[in-house]
């Protein structure tokens, strides 16, 4: 089965808009928001698929389900492990926030705060949020972010006989990734941090490394949360974790 590609076209509207918010600020995010429920509305698929995971939903009782009493990917908010509730929950949320039912910079405060400022907060909020949002829609929709459909793509590929690296971009960004961490860890080592805390994070980012050997990027998720924290705001270090992180947003950019 095929999506025709005027569905396609619409598919592609949509995890634009989605990208779009996750890699902005919270500027214009009202228009942001509008956009990925505007595409949501004008695609047939989209609109289907909604619908059917909104189906006896129960908005008030999942999001409270999702406040943790322990800091979790960013924050003290945990989307649902299951594709339909983390559609059915974010786009609840997204609704709330266009209905001016719920202020999103009061939200992201509340359940992502970063003492860094508002940008990391809504970073934590993005990754966490947004992301695992777009995420279940490829997962359940079974393509990629241009609406072609992966067993579509595989049958072209045998088709054409063609025999390319798998995952060729993501060994890319795994090996950015590293580069960016051993920059990291070369600077703590040179740094006015007290040995313990430099062992402490020594011992957080060969854990990253472990991460990055087996490609998984929950754990790599997980693990910044402690090297954040204990970075803080030291100024010598914070450049190069910047780049870490920004290496690690990567990922999630189609």
């Amino acid at each position: 089965m095929r999506y025709p590609e005027t569905e396609n076209i619409k598919i592609k509207t949509f995890f634009d808009a989605c990208n779009e918010m996750i890699q902005g600020r919270f500027i214009l995010s009202d228009i942001k928001i509008s956009k990925i429920l505007k595409a949501i509305a004008n695609s047939e698929v989209l609109y289907n698929l909604f619908a059917e995971v909104l189906s006896d939903f129960k908005f008030k009782e999942e999001f409270e389900n999702a406040k943790t009493s322990s800091k979790v990917n960013g924050g003290y908010f945990s989307v649902p492990e299951n594709d339909e509730k983390v559609i059915a929950l974010v786009f609840c949320i997204l609704l709330e926030v266009d209905n001016q039912k719920m202020n999103l910079q009061t939200f992201v405060n509340d359940y992502f705060y970063s003492p860094e400022g508002y940008n990391i907060s809504y970073s934590n909020f993005a990754l966490s949020v947004l992301v695992p949002f777009k995420n279940a829609v490829l997962n359940i929709l079974g393509c990629n972010e241009d609406g072609t459909l992966l067993e579509e793509e595989e049958e072209e590929v045998l088709e054409e006989d063609e025999e390319e690296e798998p995952n060729t971009r993501e060994k890319i960004l795994f090996a950015n990734l590293t580069m960016s961490l051993n920059e990291l860890l070369s600077v703590i080592m040179r740094s006015k941090i007290n040995d313990e805390q430099k062992e402490e994070l020594r011992i957080i980012i060969e854990a990253m490394f472990e991460a990055i050997e087996l490609e998984h990027l929950t754990i790599i998720n997980a693990l910044t949360i402690p090297l954040e924290h204990m970075i803080g705001k030291n100024k010598q270090v914070k450049f190069y974790y910047n780049d870490f992180k920004e290496c690690l947003v990567q990922f999630y950019y189609n």
